[in-house]
């Protein structure tokens, strides 16, 4: 399973929320660990977990630093760590009934919120507030 590692790219410019990334990271590849070892239950099961502290903790520290900067994009970007918590409770209900295609399932999902909003959306406000 081709999984992300951590590269500059990625970086934001802010240390604490640089290293929740990397811990999205992390729990990425463990998910994708996990599933080549045929362990879909334990895999998709811990990285729910780890989605909801992820949001716990990096979403609130993120809105707090848009909310200090008087960001304009603030409420789309809220609407986008809120869409991420109803897709984590929607996962929740696939894995009663298929755990390997939630875990299939989860896996992208994480992997395209790596892209279209670390790389894209959090790119534009982490790039805005450096200049």
């Amino acid at each position: 399973m081709n999984t992300p590692d951590w590269s500059s790219s990625l970086t934001m410019g802010n240390a604490e929320i640089d290293e929740q990334h990397r811990l999205l990271i992390h729990m990425i590849r463990e998910l994708g660990e996990q599933m080549e070892a045929g362990e879909h239950r334990q895999g998709v099961l811990d990285a729910l977990q780890g989605m909801l502290a992820y949001a716990a903790t990096h979403f609130e520290d993120e809105e707090e630093l848009m909310e200090e900067a008087d960001w304009d994009g603030l409420d789309r970007h809220e609407g986008l760590h809120a869409e991420f918590l109803w897709k984590a409770g929607d996962l929740e209900v696939q894995v009663k009934e298929d755990v390997a295609q939630a875990s299939h399932e989860v896996l992208r999902y994480l992997l395209r919120w790596l892209v279209d909003h670390i790389q894209v959306e959090d790119r534009k406000f982490f790039e805005r507030v450096r200049h």
